[in-house]
C-alpha cells in the first residue's frame, strides 16, 4: 500500500496500489520492456478519459474537427497498446509477448470492457449515434478500474534494481496518473457544457483540480513520505515546474466553474487548450524520468531499433544518396591522412565563422538538400543526418557539423571502419540548441547493386519525440 502520508494525494478511484512485496521478478539478462510496460499500461488509464472526454464533444458538437480526430487517435492509440502489452511491440519498446499469467488476465478484462466503449466511438466516429454516450459512461469506471488495476499488477511484476526501481515504477504512476486527470478534467467539462450529468459534475471536477494540483507540487518538490523522490535531475525538475506554472496560470477557468460560473463552450474549449498543453509536457516530462532512471538504455534502444529498421534503413537505397558517396570515394581515393586532417582544420575554422567555401559547397550539394528535406519530414523526431564516404568525410549532411571527418569516431568506426558492418547507437546527450535530449543512431551504407560497403551514415534521434 501507499503510505498513509500518500492518501493526501489520493481519491478511491484514483491512487494505485503497487502490486507485489517488493521483492524484484528475476529478470532475464536482456531488456525486457519493463519500463515501457509500465509506462504505456498507465498510459491506458489516461486514454480511458480522453475517448470519453473526445467522445462527449463529438456527441455535443463541441469542437467538431477537433474532437473527431482526438476521439480517432485516443481510440486507435488504445488499441494498439493493449496489443503490444499482449504480444509484445517493439516500436512501443516492449520486445516480446507477455508471459506473466496475471497480466495477461488482466489484459483480458480491459479488453472486454473496451469492446463495448470502442463500438460507439466508432460509431460516432462513421456519424452514427447507436447507444452513445449513456454506454461510454455506464462502462467508463469499469474500464478504469481494469486499467488502474493492469498498471498496479505491471508495476509491481517488473520492478526490479536493475531496470525499474520501486521508487522510480512509483514516481512514474504518479507523473502518468496526472496525465489521465487532465483527460478527466477535460471530461468533466464537457458534460458540464453539454448538460450531461452522467459524464460528470462539480464535486468530481472540485476532486480533480485539488488532487491535481497537490500531485505536480509533490512530483516537483518530492514527497518521500508518499514514497516520492524529488526529481533526479535539473531536466526533470525544470520540465515540472514549467507545467506548474502553466497550472498555476490557467486553472482560474476551473476555479470559475467551482465558484458556481456555468461552463460555456469557451470555457470548455479554453480548459482543453489548457489540458493539450499540460499533457504535452508531462510527456515528455515522463520520458526525461525514464531515461534518467537506472536501466535506461533498453527503454529508448528498443523503439529507436524499430524506428531504424522500419524507416531509416530505407533512406539509404536512394540511388542519388548511392550515387553522390560513390562518386566521392572516387573523388578521395589518393588522400592521405595529412590531407584529411588538413580539410577537417579547414572546416572546423569555418564552422566557427559560420561561412567558408568547404562548408558551402558540401551544404550546396543535392544530396545535403535532400537530407534536409527528409528530416524535416519526420515531425523533429530527427534532429540531424550526415552521410560519410570510406574514408569517414561528410558527404552530404542536413546541418552544418562541428567537424568535416568522422573516421576517428565510433560513428564510422563500427559501421564502415571496422568491416563489419554493423548499426552503433550513441549515449544519450542533452542539447542546449534545442532542449531535447538526443541519441545518434550510425548505420552503415551498401552499394544495393554488389552489396559492397561504401560508406555511413548518421541520425540525430530526439529521445522525448522517439518514445
Amino acid at each position: 500500500m501507499i503510505a498513509r502520508a500518500g492518501a493526501l494525494l489520493c481519491s478511491a478511484a484514483a491512487c494505485t496500489v503497487l502490486a507485489g512485496s517488493g521483492t524484484a521478478l528475476a529478470q532475464d539478462a536482456l531488456y525486457d520492456g519493463g519500463k515501457a510496460r509500465v509506462k504505456f499500461s498507465a498510459k491506458l488509464r489516461s486514454l480511458t478519459e480522453e475517448v470519453a472526454s473526445a467522445a462527449c464533444r463529438v456527441d455535443a458538437k463541441l469542437g467538431a474537427g477537433e474532437a473527431q480526430e482526438d476521439l480517432a487517435v485516443a481510440t486507435e492509440q488504445f488499441s494498439k497498446i493493449v496489443k503490444g502489452l499482449r504480444d509484445g511491440d517493439t516500436a512501443l519498446g516492449i520486445p516480446a509477448p507477455e508471459k506473466a499469467s496475471d497480466i495477461l488476465r488482466n489484459l483480458q478484462a480491459v479488453s472486454a470492457d473496451w469492446g463495448p466503449i470502442e463500438a460507439e466511438a466508432n460509431t460516432l466516429l462513421a456519424g452514427g449515434r447507436g447507444a452513445g454516450m449513456p454506454v461510454i459512461a455506464e462502462k467508463l469506471k469499469d474500464l478504469l478500474e481494469r486499467a488502474i488495476e493492469l498498471t498496479a499488477r505491471t508495476s509491481g511484476h517488473y520492478s526490479n534494481p536493475q531496470e525499474l526501481l520501486q521508487t522510480d515504477a512509483l514516481t512514474l504512476d504518479f507523473m502518468a496518473r496526472q496525465e489521465m486527470f487532465l483527460s478527466r478534467m477535460s471530461r468533466v467539462m464537457c458534460a458540464l457544457a453539454s448538460g450531461d450529468p452522467e459524464l460528470g459534475n462539480v464535486e468530481e471536477l472540485r476532486e480533480t483540480v485539488d488532487l491535481f494540483g497537490r500531485s505536480l507540487v509533490a512530483l516537483r518538490d518530492g514527497f518521500p513520505a508518499a514514497g516520492i523522490n524529488p526529481p533526479r535531475n535539473d531536466a526533470v525538475r525544470a520540465s515540472l515546474d514549467k507545467s506548474y506554472q502553466t497550472w498555476t496560470g490557467g486553472k482560474g477557468v476551473y476555479d470559475a466553474v467551482l465558484a458556481g460560473a456555468a461552463v460555456t463552450p469557451d470555457m470548455e474549449a479554453q480548459a482543453l487548450e489548457m489540458s493539450k498543453s499540460l499533457d504535452h509536457d508531462l510527456h515528455n516530462t515522463i520520458t526525461l524520468h525514464l531515461i534518467s532512471s537506472p536501466g535506461q538504455e533498453g527503454v529508448y534502444r528498443v523503439p529507436l531499433k524499430a524506428y531504424v529498421d522500419s524507416e531509416l534503413s530505407q533512406w539509404l537505397t536512394d540511388p542519388a544518396l548511392i550515387a553522390a558517396v560513390k562518386a566521392q570515394n572516387a573523388e578521395h581515393a589518393a588522400l592521405t591522412q595529412e590531407d584529411i586532417d588538413a580539410l577537417d582544420k579547414q572546416w572546423r575554422a569555418e564552422a566557427k565563422g559560420a561561412a567558408g567555401d568547404l562548408i558551402s559547397t558540401v551544404m550546396g550539394r543535392p544530396l545535403s538538400k535532400w537530407l534536409l528535406e527528409k528530416q524535416t519530414g519526420t515531425a523533429s523526431l530527427v534532429t540531424e543526418v550526415f552521410v560519410m564516404d570510406d574514408k569517414g568525410l561528410n558527404v552530404g549532411q542536413s546541418a552544418v557539423t562541428s567537424d568535416y571527418w568522422q573516421g576517428d569516431e565510433a560513428k564510422w568506426q563500427e559501421t564502415y571502419g571496422n568491416g563489419g558492418g554493423s548499426m552503433h547507437v550513441s549515449e544519450i546527450e542533452f542539447d542546449d540548441s534545442t532542449g531535447f535530449y538526443q541519441t545518434q543512431a550510425s548505420l552503415p551504407i551498401f552499394d544495393p547493386a554488389s552489396g559492397e560497403l561504401i560508406g555511413a551514415v548518421t541520425f540525430g534521434v530526439s529521445v522525448q519525440n522517439l518514445m
